[in-house]
């Protein structure tokens, strides 16, 4: 039997979706409606039959429909065509409204849940780890919820063991990602994504041989830190192949002279061939009248080194005109440079083809072990991802929830003592951050005018005036903390109302407890002191705004007994 959460309120919200339109008939199945405005104006500008169905629509009284791509079917001919808005009203006499969407999704929207998820991102190190927490994992077992929560107790434990910040490097994890995938399609590894999978086991080895000898060091808290421990073991870091790597590899991902014999031929090669260009072109400017030095300057086009001289004096530099400016200016390649251009373009050539040789070579070391090196990128992931949980519940001081089975004798259902909003919380600590901020600048340049001789004395009552409100600011900030409250569920209650004026706290209570249910499954700490107890919720519903539908002839009242009737979770 499912067990929701439910929560209701009236409040009106700040922010508000809008959905997808869709024309709803008896089998549910007709023209699609976008909002986007290049469709609309790219239908109406052809005259389709889509704009066509767009202007009907307009004038049934659907301002918001924009014309989409709709339902299209064959004709037997070998061509498509739309099914309009107009001809499905009326053949189905069907009516628009909102597409449904479920109660749960709903749910995440009203209660802030994005944001949420957004504040645990920025606190992950690496880009693949910041967008799997854009949307966090909540999921639909207990000992799913159970086992998240266990992983981010061994990041909290881990954290205040090492008495610092947990750190994982400079990892390019997307190019790591890109890497894996290019190789099992049969390409060439870039010098970028070789150095990026040696920095990969590098981080790897040095974290796994981290979180087992803080587990070594205390092992009183080594059953905490099990969870961490199971995880990172399974890692194989190959240090012959990161040393392969890096024999070849520089650390701007670039390919070493010293990676084949080919490759340092050739470089030293076109090395020769540049130095004798640029003696050529200093001669030349140097054999020119100072004026005329002075209005040219020693560029590369196309890969072939050239002078830019004024249009005025092109006639004085013999050559090839690779180029003319904007009227002022005009690229020239010198008749003597033609031949040592073209021998630096060869010798360029046979560069890129010993670094191709090169790194064909390593793509070939590296294709045997892409099971492992994807498997070190998912668990330094996976790994990010739980310390940024741990960080997260760190930076809000929050604590450890604990499921309780309803069926139980317990008598406390659902205990928060002490409990914030997170949302308000971290928007709190934001403001009090800028305002001492610009406390201490102002401070600072308090005191740097009151050293200056001369200085007016109004001018300095002026930044004493102005200190003087940033520290009223601050002050205010710090006595008007997110007020905590205490929620306490005992016995068989199945309802809690909660009464009280406009802008009492209601609907902030009710987000509150929300949130702490779906923080508490995703394997987050709850914002509130010990205990934190909380039963296993199915799923989390909320109700909060005014719900009146005029087309759906729904009042506010029975807009909401609309809404709490589930039928889809």
């Amino acid at each position: 039997m499912a067990k929701p959460l439910l929560l209701h309120a009236t409040a009106s919200l700040p922010l508000r979706n809008f959905h997808k339109k869709t024309l709803v008939t008896e089998d549910t199945l007709s023209c699609s409606y976008s909002a986007s405005p290049s469709l609309y104006a790219g239908c109406r500008s052809n005259r389709t039959p889509a704009w066509k169905a767009a202007r009907s629509v307009e004038r049934l009284g659907f301002r918001d429909a924009r014309i989409g791509r709709g339902r299209y079917e064959h004709d037997g001919c070998g061509r498509e065509r739309v099914y309009s808005a107009q001809a499905a009203l009326q053949e189905k006499g069907g009516a628009l409204q909102e597409e449904p969407r479920s109660a749960a999704a709903e749910t995440l929207d009203l209660l802030e849940w994005p944001r949420v998820c957004r504040a645990v991102a920025s606190f992950a190190a690496t880009s693949v780890g910041k967008e799997q927490l854009q949307v966090l994992e909540i999921p639909a077992t207990r000992e799913a919820s159970e086992a998240l929560l266990e992983l981010t107790t061994a990041g909290v434990e881990l954290i205040s063991l090492l008495g610092g910040p947990f750190e994982l490097g400079a990892l390019s994890t997307q190019v790591v990602k890109d890497c894996v995938l290019r190789t099992r399609k049969g390409m060439v590894v870039s010098g970028v994504e070789a150095l990026s999978v040696a920095l990969l086991l590098q981080t790897a080895r040095n974290v796994r041989r981290q979180v087992f000898n803080t587990a070594q060091e205390f092992q009183d808290r080594g059953s905490v830190l099990q969870p961490l421990l199971d995880m990172v073991d399974p890692i194989v870091t190959h240090p012959d192949l990161e040393k392969g790597i890096w024999r070849v590899i520089d650390e701007d991902g670039s390919v070493k002279d010293s990676a084949s014999p080919e490759l340092r031929k050739a470089r030293t090669q076109e090395r020769s061939i540049e130095q004798r260009l640029r003696e050529l072109f200093n001669k030349l400017t140097r054999d020119k009248s100072g004026s005329d030095s002075q209005s040219q300057e020693i560029v590369q086009l196309d890969g072939r080194m050239c002078l830019v001289v004024a249009s005025d004096n092109r006639s004085n530099v013999p050559g090839l005109l690779l180029r003319s400016g904007s009227g002022a200016s005009a690229y020239i390649e010198p008749a003597g440079a033609v031949p040592l251009n073209n021998k630096l373009n060869e010798a360029r050539a046979e560069v890129a083809k010993a670094e191709y040789n090169v790194l064909l070579r390593l793509t070939d070391q590296l294709r045997p072990y892409m099971d492992d090196i994807q498997f070190c990128l998912n668990t330094i992931v996976r790994l990010d991802v739980v310390m940024a949980r741990a960080r997260y519940s760190t930076w809000l001081g929050a604590t450890k929830p604990t499921f309780i089975d309803t069926d139980s004798q317990n008598l406390v259902r659902l205990q928060l003592k002490r409990a914030r909003h997170p949302l308000l919380l971290q928007q709190h600590r934001e403001a009090l951050r800028e305002a001492k901020a610009k406390l201490k600048t102002k401070s600072k340049n308090l005191g740097r005018l009151k050293t200056r001789p001369g200085m007016m004395v109004g001018a300095l009552e002026e930044i004493r005036a102005a200190v003087a409100e940033a520290e009223a600011e601050v002050a205010e900030l710090e006595e008007n903390a997110p007020v905590p409250i205490d929620v306490r569920v005992i016995g068989e209650t199945k309802v809690v109302a909660i009464t009280g004026p406009n802008t009492g706290g209601k609907t902030a209570t009710i987000k509150t407890v929300g949130l702490a249910a779906l923080m508490a499954k995703s394997g987050l700490f709850v914002l509130a002191i010990e205990p934190v107890v909380l039963p296993w919720f199915d799923v989390v519903l909320a109700d909060i705004g005014d719900e009146q539908s005029l087309s759906q002839s729904l009042s506010t009242f029975s807009g909401h007994l609309h809404r709490i009737k589930v039928t889809d979770l």
